[in-house]
């Protein structure tokens, strides 16, 4: 995403971390739009007045590297594909700007909730024994059952509502490596767009702003939508196969 002057972002007020820890949202019903660049910026011009947008040390957006694992057998993935309530993915997520790193389980339930749960990997608290206790607390798997499967790095900026009971999350710069680095794949045209709220939470002017221009919401994950792009000929893909056509119109 373009931050330079005359982005559509630089007319947002900026806010901090700190004020953006009251709306973590870690149980959140979540809507993502997958759009063109240029659609994004007609997403955000006229929103200024209604959020506000993360800022630290002078920055807008923020460089986040992903690391998935599966079992041998991407157990994780087939899930996904095969629409298993109650389903989970495992990742360490690295925040280029700040260095921290947390392993994260991001479970889906059967009533389509999202939960994540996470712990912070530090020389200080890191230990095996945190990391297979965590592990087996929230997913119910070994740790020593899993392994690397994907590499995805992207930039974000986080918008906020005034109440605190919205945030939205703008994805750009998306890309999609395996394990051993080999292959890769970027999707440079592509926006993704992901509305995170409490279901109490009041009407959204960005929804509303992609109902006007035609937008439908989408069932997009980074970790299926790379898998497939990269192995596909070694998964099954059927499922993700109209999402995967979709995203060359988009233009990447």
């Amino acid at each position: 995403m373009n931050m330079a002057v005359g982005s559509p972002l630089d007319a947002f007020r900026g806010h901090s971390l700190a004020d953006q820890a009251g709306a973590r949202l870690m149980n959140r019903t979540d809507t993502k739009f997958l759009v063109a660049l240029p659609v994004l910026d007609s997403c955000l011009r006229g929103l200024e007045l209604n959020y506000s947008v993360l800022e630290m040390g002078g920055f807008r957006r923020f460089h986040y590297d992903t690391l998935y694992f599966d079992t041998p057998g991407r157990q994780l993935y087939r899930d996904h594909h095969n629409g298993k309530l109650n389903r989970f993915k495992l990742r360490v997520r690295h925040y280029r700007e700040t260095g921290e790193s947390y392993l994260e389980v991001k479970k889906k339930d059967n009533r389509q909730r999202t939960v994540k749960n996470r712990i912070l990997l530090s020389s200080d608290v890191f230990s095996r024994n945190l990391l297979r206790q965590f592990l087996e607390q929230q997913s119910g798997l070994s740790a020593a059952g899993m392994q690397p499967a994907l590499f995805v790095g992207y930039r974000r900026a986080t918008l906020l509502n005034k109440q605190g009971t919205e945030r939205i999350t703008l994805d750009t710069g998306l890309s999609f490596h395996s394990p051993d680095r080999r292959c890769a794949v970027d999707l440079p045209e592509l926006a993704i767009i992901e509305v995170k709220y409490d279901q109490k939470a009041p009407l959204s002017p960005l929804l509303d702003r992609l109902r006007q221009l035609g937008c439908r919401p989408v069932t997009f994950s980074k970790y299926c939508v790379g898998s497939g792009l990269l192995f596909g000929d070694e998964l099954k893909t059927n499922r993700f196969k109209p999402l995967l056509r979709s995203l060359h119109g988009i233009g990447c």
